[in-house]
């Protein structure tokens, strides 16, 4: 009878145990520090997010005898007794929202704290309230007595007046990363002593949808029988599929198997899996798999019109699917028409994969690059360096022995930046610095032959170049000092184009 459920063992009592609403937290602590308080705040967010917690922990804080740094003490009466002070008044709105109820708040609300410096009201669910209740609430709101501190908290701000909105300081939850959810369960399950798999926690995260509650309430149900916690495990009890299902359903759409498309669906089918919950994770991946290959100028097979437009074909079957008609039927036609006609054996598709993965990893060599360059760039950038490069480059231009394909590299860009090792230029565009940073040993050799000094050069785009310019300026604003990072040779930087595309250098296992 002693066993507490998880969710209400680990409910943070300070807001140093809230998790992900770091700006939140950080604002309502300079409150505390400087004893600027608004006489009323509305909490809005998805369920499981901290903000009736937070809401307790504010309260607490607020009547705190000895705060530190904007947070309750934890030991002194009030907080000790916080559960029991009759100062902090919390109101389920979703069994209290009549008049009536808000209409005994108001009466209560005249006297002073017995103990505290503030009496405190909680309403959770406030879209609840009934209208007449609504209005009876503003009446307090627009005169509240200065003892008197509200907190609205609800999952559904749009059913909130305008009127009651417009008098409280909001702030808006967010949902908690699926990371921080991951390392939040996994902290409890050690302590808790609850055997588990690290990708299982994360499949937890997943289906909690960005509510640490929600999180903890799955953990809670699904180590009740003492089993290690596996992805199978949550499978079974849950009817979901997992993420290395989906990734290998879109890994099949991306080799052209026909055939493994239709007998994974048709294992989701057998399994029961819950089409819509099925769907979503298909469509959040394909973002994922689209975004990727947009920020990294990724070769795929699949171009990002095609992964944009599968996206909203999946998402018109989770509104328009008639209960009639079999929903995994729907969903193998749509991947399959994503499939190439006469299309060649696995084998060779696998081919392409591993050559496309080639020029991927090639693509994520070069960017781990210009970090880099940019970085020790910075270490020591002055204006001197910079004028230093700028007459080096015009020189080099200006030489008749340069090729004339490094000439037209130079003459399409601009030198932004230079230490006494290092130049950045700019582009137009992120994939023109890509294509010239294929060449970069040729380009450095020809510098070295007129100035006799091994500069390391690196090209990005133009937008690129504004954020780390605004980067470094916010940096030097907050003294943060740049360090040299060491540059590794690494072997996947040396694979050439054409060497890829030939047949005899790529073996298949």
């Amino acid at each position: 009878m002693n066993y507490k459920v998880l969710y209400r063992k680990y409910r943070p009592n300070d807001f140093e145990h809230v998790i992900g609403q770091d700006y939140i937290i950080k604002t309502l602590k300079n409150s505390i520090i400087s004893k600027n308080f608004s006489h009323a705040y509305i909490f809005s967010g998805p369920r499981g997010t901290g903000k009736t917690s937070t809401a307790k922990i504010f309260a607490k804080a607020i009547n705190c005898l000895d705060s530190k740094d904007g947070s309750p003490c934890g030991n002194c009466i009030i907080c000790k007794n916080f559960i029991e002070n009759p100062d902090i008044i919390e109101i389920d709105a979703a069994s209290n929202n009549g008049v009536d109820e808000i209409r005994n708040l108001i009466d209560n609300i005249k006297l002073t704290p017995s103990n505290g410096k503030y009496k405190v009201y909680i309403i959770d669910e406030v879209h609840m309230l009934t209208q007449s209740a609504f209005n009876a609430l503003l009446l307090t709101l627009e005169e509240p007595p200065s003892h008197a501190i509200f907190i609205l908290a609800t999952t559904n701000i749009e059913s909130v007046p305008i009127t009651i909105l417009s008098r409280c300081q909001r702030f808006d939850f967010q949902k908690i990363s699926i990371d921080d959810i991951s390392k939040t369960l996994k902290l409890i399950c050690d302590k808790e002593k609850i055997k588990y798999n690290e990708d299982a926690l994360d499949e937890i995260a997943e289906l909690s949808e960005g509510g640490m509650r929600d999180a903890l309430s799955i953990l809670d149900q699904i180590s009740k029988n003492g089993e290690k916690i596996t992805i199978k495990l949550i499978e079974d009890q849950y009817k979901i599929v997992s993420k290395k299902n989906i990734d290998n359903l879109i890994d099949y759409i991306e080799l052209n198997d026909t055939r493994n498309i239709i007998t994974l669906i048709k294992k989701f089918k057998i399994n029961s899996v819950d089409y819509k919950s099925l769907v979503k994770k298909i469509i959040n991946e394909l973002s994922n798999h689209a975004r990727i290959l947009k920020e990294k100028n990724q070769i795929r097979r699949l171009s990002f019109k095609d992964y944009k437009n599968l996206i909203i074909e999946l998402s018109d079957t989770l509104t328009k699917v008639n209960i009639n008609v079999d929903s995994y039927l729907i969903l193998e036609m749509i991947l399959l028409d994503y499939i190439q006609e006469n299309q060649s054996n696995i084998i060779e598709n696998k081919e392409n994969k591993i050559k496309i993965e080639l020029i991927n990893n090639k693509n994520d060599s070069n960017e781990e690059l210009k970090k880099i360059r940019i970085n020790n760039c910075f270490v020591n950038a002055k204006k001197e360096f910079l004028n230093t490069a700028k007459e080096t480059i015009k020189s080099l231009i200006d030489s008749i022995d340069v090729s004339g394909k490094i000439k037209s590299c130079l003459l399409d860009s601009n030198i932004v930046v230079a230490s006494d090792e290092y130049i950045i230029f700019t582009c137009e565009h992120e994939h023109i610095a890509d294509s010239i940073n294929l060449d970069l040993k040729n380009i450095e050799k020809e510098i070295f032959k007129i100035t006799n000094k091994n500069y390391k050069i690196i090209f990005i785009g133009i937008d690129r170049w504004n954020k780390e310019k605004m980067e470094y300026v916010n940096n030097k604003k907050n003294n943060k000092k740049y360090t040299y990072i060491e540059e590794k040779e690494d072997e996947k930087s040396n694979i050439k184009i054409n060497d890829i595309f030939n047949k005899e250098k790529v073996q298949v296992i």
